[in-house]
């Protein structure tokens, strides 16, 4: 295999982290009142599309591989995390952000156990930034989801 261009990563690194400006922004603007409920939503709905983006980046590592071996157990995790983006969509926010939350480290966990060797190291490191900035935008945004119970 090829190694891989060094400006390709460094796209990819920008524009991954550019993709968490959505996040925070939500999460911010849910703090104002009249903002709240259009912000959550957006919240939510972001981060049930980047899980499932996240998921379906196993999809296309396996596409390649399918007359190696049985590829099954990997098409599942991905297809796990858009039920997972899916669910979080029919739940209340209140408990659809920490649901949220927990399916990206999940995710984010798994691959760290399975497919670490599998995973270039520079893709390891751009997806624990951003599942950790992903996570924190969410959990502000679930505090302030919380606020009017307060």
């Amino acid at each position: 295999m090829s190694k891989p261009r060094a400006d390709n990563i460094r796209r990819t690194r920008t524009l991954t982290l550019v993709s968490l400006a959505p996040m925070f922004l939500m999460a911010a603007l849910a703090w104002a009142e009249s903002w709240r409920n259009i912000a959550l939503l957006g919240l939510v709905s972001y981060a049930a599309i980047s899980l499932t983006f996240a998921g379906a980046i196993h999809w296309g590592r396996v596409l390649g591989r399918f007359n190696q071996s049985n590829q099954f157990p990997t098409q599942l995790f991905g297809v796990f995390a858009a039920f997972i983006g899916w669910a979080g969509l029919m739940l209340p926010r209140e408990l659809a952000l920490p649901m949220l939350s927990a399916g990206l480290m999940f995710l984010w966990g798994t691959e760290q156990m399975l497919f670490n060797e599998e995973l270039p190291r520079w893709y390891v490191q751009l997806r624990t930034q951003l599942t950790a900035g992903a996570v924190l935008a969410m959990l502000i945004g679930w505090a302030a989801a919380m606020m009017p119970m307060f």
